[in-house]
């Protein structure tokens, strides 16, 4: 079998040494260590001096090591490496060890200079080289002020900096000069020989990429946690000209930075299905070595991640952007409860390539989506559905049409109507029943309410289980005709005791489905709150009203 994995526990001279020459990929996010880790790294090894009270003349007798923990590589050929984890201590050490190189000087300084290049060899052919090479955006910045010799004495607070990554090594820099005319001249010089032979590392190298995630995922050391948007940015960035990626870096971290990491990821899910416009198989990263056999980075960074980037930030974001349409903040607050995000892909694709009549779109869209919650589709179905729609939106099919796939057969129609005319508490799903109460709150509310409560809760007029000298019992000869019906149930945004919702209509009204201000959040148990009794007339009066504004809305009678 061959050996694709090797593992081993080195010292930091071995680590700094013509063994490793260390490469930052495109994969891995800028340099994010601030003062505080750089802090922390610092106090760990002066505490460790301390503790073990290692001195300049002891550091060859010391037993016991000092664990910075693993790192995990990529080989590429003899020593050069890209690393997939460690960036952030094999930086924050470069920088330390060349603050030391410059504040020392000497042959304290000499000494280090070697932890931090290669020096070519003539005969061999060999160039200079250093040992780290960051991110091509901060390479040059780290040389000039870092890797140099003599480099860290020329920063200063104010040096020009053109990134986050470059200010925090500027600042880190600076932060260990500050630490280092703190602690005593003994220490200071301790520090170069505890990091070169008894600070050591776990080495674990691969050739493979795939395996090196792998392994990183299992280890899930303190780095930051790679994402498939991680591995998909490898490729796309990998794809264009070294003159551009600086650019289009750039481009893609502001996208993910506006979204947030976890939305960020989510959207690729989004992406890969407007480009596929099929279902997706369970591994997203064989998906896109599919798509990128087709697209290069910059028209999937140009023509995918960008806009669409910005068009889910929108829908997911609505509050901010819809600021000034109530009627668009409704409908999407609405939507945000359905019980799956589907729905999204569709209609950023329809913003994207339409964009006319979004109002009434997302209606339709709405419609699609809530009655397959009642209808209990599940991802499959609703998948080869949506495959449908973007096929035909690409045909330039009228999406408002009945030849689109987004209308409800005369079948459909029927079962939706029939099961809201049924046992809807105990027939449907939890989030199935809730949508279908806030969806008739929207309608009963002229104004923008917002559904955005920790807590929503379906509750029972009529109870579900009345006391056998109950006044309920002597109202409802067969209660279990509507206990669990439509024209039943209200909303709530907490829950409150069991024993509360046993209480005779009257009291329950006042005690347990009003708020403490004596207002409850919506306009559906407001209804309810509002009269003085609780009849099997006055349950299908309303049964009957809520099911002709959901047919109404949804067009089921059409």
């Amino acid at each position: 079998m061959k050996k694709t994995l090797n593992a081993e526990e080195m010292p930091l001279h071995k680590v700094f040494s013509d063994e490793f020459l260390f490469e930052i990929p495109s994969v891995q996010r800028p340099y994010s260590w601030t003062t505080e880790e750089a802090g922390e790294l610092l106090d760990d090894l002066i505490d460790y001096i301390e503790h073990q009270s290692i001195n300049e003349g002891n550091i060859s007798k010391i037993e016991e090591p000092y664990f910075l923990g693993s790192i995990v590589l990529v080989k590429k050929d003899e020593n050069n490496y890209e690393v997939l984890d460690g960036q952030q201590r094999l930086t924050t050490l470069t920088i330390l060890l060349a603050v030391l190189r410059d504040y020392l000087g000497g042959d304290y300084g000499n000494s280090i200079k070697g932890m931090l290049a290669r020096q070519g060899n003539f005969l061999l052919q060999t160039k200079d080289r250093y040992r780290m090479e960051l991110r091509k955006r901060d390479q040059s910045f780290f040389q000039k002020y870092i890797q140099e010799d003599g480099a860290t004495s020329k920063l200063k607070q104010d040096t020009e900096v053109r990134t986050d990554s470059q200010k925090l090594i500027r600042d880190n820099a600076l932060f260990f000069y500050d630490k280092l005319n703190e602690i005593d001249t003994e220490r200071v010089r301790t520090l170069p020989g505890l990091i070169y032979g008894l600070c050591y590392f776990v080495i674990v190298s691969t050739p493979s990429f795939d395996s090196a995630f792998r392994i990183f995922t299992v280890l899930n050391d303190r780095g930051l946690d790679l994402m498939p948007s991680d591995i998909i940015k490898a490729r796309a960035i990998g794809d264009v000209s070294e003159d551009e990626q600086g650019d289009y870096t750039a481009k893609w971290e502001e996208a993910e930075v506006a979204l947030g990491r976890d939305r960020f990821n989510k959207l690729f899910e989004h992406i890969r299905m407007i480009i596929q416009k099929r279902k997706g198989g369970r591994n997203l990263k064989d998906e896109y070595n599919l798509i990128f056999s087709q697209l290069d980075g910059k028209e999937f960074i140009d023509g995918f991640l960008l806009p669409y980037s910005e068009i889910y930030l929108k829908l997911v974001d609505y509050q901010t952007y819809f600021h000034d349409n109530p009627k668009m903040i409704k409908m999407l607050s609405l939507m945000d409860k359905i019980d799956n995000a589907d729905w999204l892909t569709i209609a950023m694709y329809y913003i994207y390539h339409i964009g006319d009549q979004l109002d009434e779109f997302l209606l339709r869209l709405e419609t699609f989506a809530a009655t397959s919650m009642v209808l209990r589709r599940n991802f499959n179905w609703r998948m080869s559905k949506y495959s449908q729609v973007f096929k035909e939106m690409e045909q330039g099919i009228d999406v408002f049409s009945d030849k689109c796939t987004l209308e409800l057969s005369k079948d459909e129609k029927d079962e939706v109507i029939s099961q809201l005319n049924g046992d809807v508490y105990i027939n449907l799903k939890d989030t199935a029943r809730r949508y279908i109460l806030l969806r008739l709150d929207s309608l009963l509310t002229e104004g923008q309410p917002y559904y955005n409560h920790s807590v929503i809760t379906v509750e029972h007029v009529l109870p579900q289980t009345p006391k056998a000298d109950s006044l309920w019992l002597q109202v409802f000869d067969n209660p279990e005709d509507y206990v669990h019906k439509l024209g039943n149930l209200v909303l709530l945004t907490r829950k409150k005791n069991s024993k509360a919702k046993n209480f005779d209509f009257n009291k329950k009204k006042t005690a347990y489905f009003q708020a403490s201000s004596g207002v409850t959040s919506f306009a559906l148990t407001s209804q309810v709150v509002q009269l003085n009794e609780w009849t099997p007339e006055i349950v299908k009066n309303r049964q009957r009203q809520l099911i002709k504004l959901l047919i109404d809305t949804w067009r089921l009678d059409s």
